[in-house]
């Protein structure tokens, strides 16, 4: 039997509080048992966007008491039997930090409202995520999925710019065919393209408020992605995350990977700033780590980065 979990005690650390961790009571000695494979999301494209996902844990409630955060897929006991309420709750690392787990606070719990429990015996669970309602707990602010017009643009110092393609590399999907796509070649040092549209939304972002970055990305080079805002009459940029190939021996990438960043507590902490965007770059002058190997680039190839499916979104107040 397989029981893959995050212990109790260390999945109730996460940046987004539970509220107190509890553990159920009882005589009962014999558990039963629950697997979940994976989850998934399911969303309307014209609303939400594209379905991609990183769900990678189930933060697991019971009878409205959170038993645990499982690592996914997952076996794992329940010392209740009978009818049950049973919740579940998609988990992420967040901002692609293994060790930073948190139920994602954007999308509704999946609810059981009447699941059957039977001691040693295993229920197999296939939970299907949404969203929450949009102006209920989600609001969208900024979304790009490179379909019509490219809502990103090369700053000054860019040494290139961001193009439309649909090409073998990109995101293809049933409503996806093309992809955003950045180009250095062996002798250009630096793109940074950012929002062409000003995020204001940070004044709504007070108390629990959060915000959050997430990107579709297929690159053979470390990226950077922060966030630029305007505030005392000058432009800051302060990088959030380093982004790490995709294919780490630097040849033709092959798939896409999955990340979601957070932005909320530099917005609640920059908050009279006059607007914000959200910016990628390469940027070798700020981190080149060669003795890592992310940035080392055998025969001086080309370098690529591949962008799709970005949504900033976030719960107002």
């Amino acid at each position: 039997m397989i029981r893959k979990f995050i212990p109790f005690a260390a999945a109730c650390i996460a940046f987004m509080a539970l509220g107190s961790c509890q553990k159920f009571e009882g005589g009962q000695s014999v558990p039963a048992y629950i697997h979940i494979e994976a989850l998934s999301l399911d969303c309307d494209y014209s609303d939400y966007g594209a379905n991609t996902h990183n769900f990678i844990d189930a933060w697991v409630a019971v009878d409205e008491q959170t038993i645990g955060c499982f690592e996914l897929p997952s076996t794992f006991p329940v010392l209740k039997k009978g009818k049950h309420k049973v919740s579940i709750r998609p988990g992420i690392a967040v901002n692609g930090i293994g060790a930073a787990r948190s139920y994602y606070p954007f999308c509704k719990p999946a609810d059981y409202l009447n699941l059957e429990l039977v001691e040693d015996s295993i229920i197999t669970l296939n939970p299907v995520i949404n969203y929450f309602p949009i102006g209920a707990g989600f609001n969208m602010a900024w979304k790009e999925d490179f379909e019509s017009a490219i809502g990103l643009s090369p700053t000054s110092e860019s040494d290139t710019s961001i193009m439309r393609v649909n090409d073998a590399q990109a995101w293809h999907s049933e409503n996806s065919f093309y992809s955003g796509r950045i180009v250095l070649p062996p002798d250009s040092l630096d793109f940074t393209v950012a929002t062409s549209e000003e995020l204001t939304f940070h004044t709504e972002l007070t108390g629990d408020g959060s915000a959050m970055l997430e990107m579709d990305y297929n690159t053979n080079d470390t990226m950077f992605v922060g966030l630029m805002y305007y505030k005392n009459y000058k432009t800051e940029k302060l990088p959030l995350v380093k982004v790490l190939p995709t294919d780490k021996e630097h040849g033709m990438p092959q798939k896409w990977k999955k990340i979601y960043i957070n932005l909320g507590h530099v917005m609640k902490e920059e908050n009279d700033a006059s607007y914000f965007k959200v910016y990628f770059t390469s940027d070798l002058t700020t981190d080149y780590d060669i003795d890592a190997g992310y940035v080392y680039h055998p025969n001086n190839e080309q370098r690529y980065y591949y962008l799709d499916n970005l949504k900033v979104i976030y719960r107002p107040r």
